[in-house]
């Protein structure tokens, strides 16, 4: 007798079946990392926007004059000494810096002394709120601020900010004449 082995057909379709579950097991698998990725690779630049937004705020806070700062509901009004010169140009090392908030956009707006020419740079989009506010040792936090002649100048600037995925960030940021 001529006995012949191999698999049957239900076992070949049963071997099929459990190699599909394998499949889209592993194709389901795959996805949730690819879309894990995604949502942190969009997490990771949303906060790099914010880090440099703060980051040169707090450049330009350490570099603050003791001409008058004007906190009032739209932004933040400063200036700042020790302006780059790279080109050696003729000009003052004094710039005026106005930050504030159109339309969910926070712009920066510099102008250096002396000269007509304003520059806009683009900070930070998406923003639902912000609020700044100054502090002094007599009064303590304020939000509306204009330092004249005989006031002091603030001791630090509080930055509060509402960005993309991230709710009421708070920053704390000495200026010059707090610092030891």
């Amino acid at each position: 007798m001529n006995r012949q082995t191999g698999f049957t057909l239900l076992e070949l379709v049963i071997a099929m079946a459990i190699f599909a579950l394998l499949g889209l097991a592993s194709w389901g698998l795959f996805d949730g990392v690819v879309r894990a990725q995604k949502g942190t690779t969009a997490h990771e630049r949303e906060f790099r926007h914010l880090q440099r937004a703060v980051a040169m705020i707090e450049r330009d806070l350490l570099q603050v004059t003791e001409a008058p700062v004007v906190l009032q509901q739209t932004g933040l009004q400063l200036q700042r000494g020790h302006w780059r010169n790279p080109l050696d140009q003729p000009r003052s090392e004094r710039q005026t810096l106005t930050y504030r908030l159109e339309n969910g956009v926070l712009w920066r707006e510099s102008q250096g002394e002396g000269t007509p020419i304003m520059q806009r740079q683009k900070l930070l989009d998406d923003v639902r709120d912000l609020s700044w506010r100054l502090f002094d040792r007599q009064t303590g936090w304020r939000s509306e601020w204009s330092t004249g002649r005989d006031a002091k100048a603030p001791l630090a600037v509080e930055l509060q900010v509402s960005v993309g995925r991230f709710e009421a960030i708070r920053r704390v940021l000495l200026l010059p004449g707090a610092l030891p």
